[in-house]
């Protein structure tokens, strides 16, 4: 037998498995050993390339044609190479294998031809495989697992057949599923690899976080992968991203000023600007830049404390306010502390300025209410309760009282205070205010009364004085306000007598003014019968008589004035209107004397006559009446004037054309 056919018969022999590879990793030959290990058949091997004999991805994550490349250029130029290296089996499933890969010496001019040597390690295989922490497996492209390690079952709890069964997506969480047929499309595109994360259904229920290297084998219909559970870690990162959400949320939502300074004082962070200032133009700048130039020492002072010295520090400043103008601030500083040293520091600012201001009004308040106080006219006191052996209260100390109680009480001021009231045994005030303060507690309502103080027993002679008490209790003692009321006493008293003498007069005053009531009465009653005759005496004093048809006769007897004329000419006026009378006779001769007045009158109610259409005539004209006339300075032609009534009467009866009735009612 030849040297060829014996290496050859030791090549078919050999329990190993030896191929024959070009130099880019195709097979050209294989031994029985080889071809049962690695492809089952002649055909599924020859020509293959040795990258296509292993799964995608390697144990430890790297692509396996990436692995085996350089090792073939390797070998090619020489250098033998020996590694381990997973190779798919034929029926399904993964052979760790001991591979060995070295040039042949052949002649030159020969192509470079490498000898591969894969020793099956089975045991060490799925030792190793059964131990991986990393679930490995392999998945169809319809989306069910076809291979899956051991760990799978450790880490989800369900057996190799359950997971086997059903389609991979039936496990994830329902809101992943959309982002994890997002990532696996991206094969369509020619991906060839893929990471991604999401939760995975375990069998009690729960949700896993897996972390996914995914390979396509486009070639095989196949995609292998490496699952790693990562729960842990998305755990930790979710609980650190909510407790970074509520630390920015109590960062920013916080009503203080949170701010983060550097060794040089300049602002790192603030979780809000000042008012009216942009945040981008307060990072970077000085602490300074917002404080008043009054206040930089104390700033200061403080940060060398804090961030020299790793304290704390408070502090009040006057800093930049709203739009532009100035605020006060209570600030905070605490040390924020690197690896070894402080760093930072932490200053939480408060605006305070509605507190001062409201302290200065508190204390004006209190400046005024003391000088309010100091000048009253009423005594104000504060006391402050004592108790006995018993824890009965018992005494009352002085804490504070006006010059008016100094006075009250006939001490100064200084030697008061401080004194209790059981003490001031020279002073009747003190004594009864001390009963009164102790009912005043004891019933625990406020006390108002008057009293009239006694005498002192060494003064009985003095006038005893009244005092208006007033005692509101106070948290530990009560608070006391006298008013002496001595005067306002007396003069009550003297109003109150005054007040009984008028009285009295009221009384005397009453029965007279029912006297002069009844006077006024009689008076009135005998009024109104002078009236009542003076009216029947008028009506007498001017009778209108209608001698005949179309002629009046108004007689006029007594003194003639001017109410008197205004009252004929009203009846004579009336008269002629009802009596269409043509002719108004007036005999003045019961008329002694007259005034110019009454003379007008006279003219005015024969001028009123005439324009109703009668003439007026006037008889019995006595000397004093024509005197009068004549001094009016009227024209007496205006008036037609008679001696007699008789002429008169004549001459209207001639005019009208009538005859004078007999004494039987008949004209003659």
């Amino acid at each position: 037998m030849s040297q060829p056919d014996l290496l050859r018969a030791a090549f078919e022999a050999a329990d190993d498995a030896l191929l024959l590879l070009k130099e880019n990793g195709r097979v050209i030959d294989a031994n029985p050993s080889a071809i049962r290990l690695l492809a089952g058949s002649a055909e599924n091997l020859i020509g293959r390339e040795l990258m296509d004999l292993a799964p995608l991805l390697q144990p430890d994550g790297q692509a396996s044609a990436e692995g085996l490349a350089p090792r073939l250029d390797a070998a090619s130029r020489g250098e033998p190479q020996r590694f381990r290296w997973l190779y798919r089996r034929p029926g399904g499933g993964f052979i760790q294998a001991d591979t060995q890969i070295a040039r042949l010496p052949l002649p030159d001019g020969a192509g470079p031809i490498l000898r591969a040597v894969v020793r099956e390690e089975d045991k060490e295989q799925r030792r190793l495989y059964a131990l991986a922490v990393d679930m490995l497996g392999v998945a169809t492209l319809d989306g069910r697992f076809k291979e899956l390690s051991p760990s799978w079952e450790r880490t989800l709890g369900f057996s190799r057949q359950e997971l086997l069964a059903r389609p991979y997506v039936e496990f994830i969480h329902p809101e992943d599923k959309a982002r994890t047929l997002s990532e696996t499309d991206t094969f369509s595109t020619g991906a060839q690899t893929i990471t991604y994360e999401n939760r995975f259904l375990c069998k009690d229920g729960s949700y896993r976080w897996l972390e996914w290297n995914a390979m396509l084998a486009l070639d095989e219909g196949l995609v292998y992968f490496v699952a790693r559970d990562v729960t842990r870690r998305k755990t930790a990162e979710i609980s650190l991203r909510e407790s970074e959400e509520k630390l920015r949320a109590l960062y920013e939502g916080i009503p203080h000023y949170l701010v983060v300074v550097d060794k040089d004082a300049r602002i790192a962070s603030i979780n809000r600007p000042y008012p009216g200032v942009r945040e981008e133009s307060v990072l970077g700048r000085s602490l300074y830049d917002f404080t008043a130039p009054e206040y930089h020492t104390t700033v200061r002072e403080a940060l060398q404390t804090v961030l020299e010295e790793g304290g704390r520090a408070s502090y009040e400043v006057v800093g930049l306010g709203a739009n532009g103008g100035r605020a006060w601030y209570a600030n905070h500083i605490s040390a924020i502390r690197g690896i070894d040293a402080v760093t930072n520091a932490l200053i939480v600012g408060e605006n305070i300025t509605e507190r001062r201001r409201a302290e200065e009004q508190r204390r004006e308040s209190e400046a005024r209410f003391h000088a309010a106080v100091e000048a009253s006219m009423d005594a104000f006191l504060t006391l402050a309760s004592r108790r006995d052996d018993n824890e009965e209260i018992a005494d009352f100390v002085i804490t504070g009282l006006n010059a008016r109680a100094a006075a009250m009480l006939s001490m100064p001021r200084e030697q008061l205070l401080g004194q209790r009231l059981s003490e001031l045994v020279h002073s009747v005030e003190a004594g009864v205010l001390l009963e009164r303060c102790l009912r005043g507690l004891r019933d625990g309502a406020p006390i108002e009364e008057e009293i009239l103080l006694p005498a002192p027993p060494a003064r009985a002679s003095r006038p005893r004085v009244w005092v208006h008490h007033q005692i509101v209790p106070i948290q530990g003692g009560v608070a006391v306000t006298m008013r002496d009321t001595t005067d306002r006493k007396r003069l009550e008293d003297q109003l109150r007598q005054s007040i009984e003498r008028l009285e009295v007069y009221a009384e005397e005053l009453e029965g007279k003014n029912r006297m002069l009531a009844a006077e006024n009465a009689e008076r009135e009653r005998t009024a109104s019968v002078l009236r009542q005759q003076q009216e029947a005496i008028r009506a007498l004093s001017t009778p209108i008589i209608q001698a005949w048809e179309g002629v009046l006769v108004l007689p006029i007897i007594g003194a003639l004035d001017s109410a008197r004329a205004t009252d004929i000419m009203e009846k004579l006026l009336g008269e002629i209107v009802r009596t269409q009378a043509h002719f108004a006779v007036l005999d003045l001769t019961g008329v002694e004397d007259v005034d110019t007045p009454t003379v007008d009158h006279l003219f005015q109610v024969t001028r009123a006559a005439s324009l109703l259409g009668s003439r007026c005539l006037v008889s019995g004209i006595s000397p004093g009446v024509a005197q009068a006339i004549v001094a009016l300075g009227s024209d007496a032609r205006a008036l037609e004037t008679f001696g007699e009534l008789e002429d008169a009467l004549r001459h209207a009866l001639l005019v009208s054309g009538a005859r004078l009735p007999n004494a039987r009612g008949k004209a003659r």
